[in-house]
């Protein structure tokens, strides 16, 4: 009699823990939905969501409210967007004919040559060589329709980009984004001015570089090879045109393949373009691996680092040039792990943070040599 009082007692309990649980986990659930409803539903993320219960009672399904709200207000943003935008855009066109006949002076879409954006207003824009805009030769058309000859270009080889000026005053002119803001992820818009399109992309990645064989992980500090990688493709028709973000800031311009030329490239040299005409960036002359973007290296040939840029030999077998500044100061190995307080990382190269500098300037780098912390001041030639 005594063992069915226990064994009746230990069920007694078990079930009250049984029902206690289904009860919490009731109230949870009840919790949860009025939690979403009332609290959740005040952020705009979340205000056009709610729980639809009708088909399946007991079942909880999230559907959006009004799904034709969120591409209407998507669409509205692009409107504006565009409209933003094409006051700072110019299409550069082959120049025509001067001819009695009306009709042989008419741009058409075929003298499209490709889109630059306006730098100044005094009339400095900016452009990709791969429209090979040729002063006194091509044309200028801006947002109003007027015609501008084409006084100068200057060609940076290192991106391929080209600075054009005409002669006008006035113009309005782009804004660049941050490109430390620049995200994976992020929506982005493409404009054609010659067929007057808007285009929504979004950006895979920010560091995007074509790695073919083992040295493709090798990279020159004067070497600028790492592009914003989008998730479609844009053909030729908009080379040169402006990448731009949903706050109508430029984050880089279209090259021919698709791929985009980051602002991190182009800005540094802005000052020298329109003081000197010359394109000036700051040399060290070291190629090396960032360890944030390779594995399969042991811990002793990284000295037991995951970050920092570790000084190694190119296909051509050279790790630093002879007129570095870092020769015989540093050797293949050494590894660079930080420049003025910043550290190399997935999110800093050490070309992004030589961008930052100016040629002439005293800049210092730690290191680890074999094992050993170090730290040298150099001058950037």
């Amino acid at each position: 009699m005594e063992k069915n009082t226990k064994k009746y007692k230990v069920w007694l309990r078990t079930a009250a823990f049984v029902i206690l649980f289904i009860i919490l986990g009731f109230g949870a659930g009840i919790f949860g939905e009025l939690f979403t409803k009332y609290y959740l539903s005040n952020f705009s993320i979340f205000s056009d969501l709610y729980f639809n219960d009708q088909t399946n009672p007991g079942q909880k399904d999230i559907v959006i409210n009004d799904p034709r709200k969120v591409v209407v207000e998507q669409n509205m943003r692009l409107d504006q967007i565009q409209n933003d935008i094409k006051p700072v855009l110019a299409g550069i066109y082959k120049k025509t004919l001067v001819t009695k006949n009306v009709l042989d002076a008419v741009y058409l879409p075929e003298d499209y040559l490709g889109e630059a954006s306006v730098l100044t207003s005094d009339g400095w824009l900016v452009t990709t060589q791969n429209t090979n805009v040729v002063a006194g030769h091509d044309v200028i058309v801006t947002n109003n329709k007027k015609i501008y000859e084409i006084d100068k270009v200057v060609i940076d080889s290192a991106t391929n980009i080209a600075f054009i000026k005409i002669s006008v005053q006035n113009l309005p002119v782009i804004k660049f984004a941050d490109y430390k803001d620049i995200t994976d992820g992020e929506s982005v818009v493409v404009y054609n001015s010659n067929l007057n399109r808007i285009n929504l992309s979004q950006v895979l990645t920010k560091k995007y570089k074509e790695i073919n064989n083992k040295y493709d992980y090798v990279s020159s500090s004067q070497i600028l090879d790492k592009y914003i990688l989008l998730d479609r493709n844009f053909t030729a028709a908009y080379r040169g045109c402006a990448v731009f973000n949903f706050a109508g800031n430029v984050v880089g311009l279209l090259r021919n393949d698709g791929l985009v030329i980051p602002i991190n490239y182009i800005k540094p040299v802005i000052s020298n373009v329109l003081k000197d005409e010359k394109i000036i960036r700051p040399y060290l002359g070291v190629n090396y691996i960032n360890l944030s973007n390779v594995y399969g290296l042991s811990s002793a040939q990284v000295q037991d680092q995951e970050t920092g840029a570790m000084i190694w030999n190119n296909a051509a077998n050279k790790s630093i040039a002879t007129d570095s500044p870092l020769i015989n100061k540093l050797a293949k190995g050494d590894i660079i792990t930080s420049i003025e307080g910043q550290k190399i990382d997935v999110n800093n190269d050490l070309i992004d943070l030589l961008l930052e500098y100016k040629t002439g300037q005293e800049i210092k780098i730690k290191y680890l040599k074999a094992g050993q912390e170090g730290e040298l001041s150099v001058t950037l030639k």
